[in-house]
């Protein structure tokens, strides 16, 4: 209370101008001190916004790696069925099989090729790569239809080609998951 009274004698003291000069000098400084504080709060709440943004990124993209995972494990089990229910397949077996049944005959050699799947340390990848030539559009689809049926094969690459003759020739690698081998 007393620093107030002060305050209104020196006011009293004052003349005209005396007192225009402090009102405005007053007046800048309330002026410069609102547009500091604007200022400070404008960037802070700009931080803290950009912040938030990549923070609701960063959420977006750790529940699709979730979402895929869970998707991932459930391949697994799946192929993990798969494979107990199979036992012992061989996909070289399968395929001679396969050949003779549907009495067509693949050109050349047809080795499998077994290669680790990467970011799997379940599973291996076994490959068989065959050519077939002088072959008929539907008896390419009567091929892919029985090579669907069974689950554990699956078609990795399929090239076709045209031949001179209206048939085509085409080059097909099928595969199989197994399970690694423990050392």
């Amino acid at each position: 209370m007393k620093i107030i009274n002060n305050i209104i004698k020196y006011i009293q003291k004052l003349n005209k101008k005396d007192l225009e000069k402090n009102l405005i000098l007053i007046l800048v400084i309330i002026a410069f001190s609102s547009l500091g504080i604007t200022y400070f709060i404008y960037t802070k709440s700009n931080s803290l916004i950009q912040k938030i943004k990549s923070t609701k990124k960063l959420t977006f993209k750790t529940q699709n790696i979730i979402e895929t995972h869970l998707k991932m494990q459930k391949e697994e089990e799946k192929l993990q069925k798969i494979l107990e229910k199979e036992g012992d397949f061989n996909i070289q077996t399968y395929f001679e099989k396969f050949c003779a049944s549907l009495n067509i005959t693949p050109e050349g050699n047809w080795e499998t090729l077994t290669q680790e799947l990467p970011g799997s340390d379940k599973f291996d990848e076994v490959s068989l790569n065959a050519t077939f030539k002088n072959q008929t559009t539907k008896k390419l689809i009567e091929i892919l239809e029985e090579l669907n049926k069974k689950d554990i094969v699956y078609i990795k690459e399929l090239i076709i080609k045209n031949e001179n003759n209206k048939k085509i020739m085409f080059d097909i690698i099928i595969a199989n998951k197994k399970l690694k081998k423990s050392i």
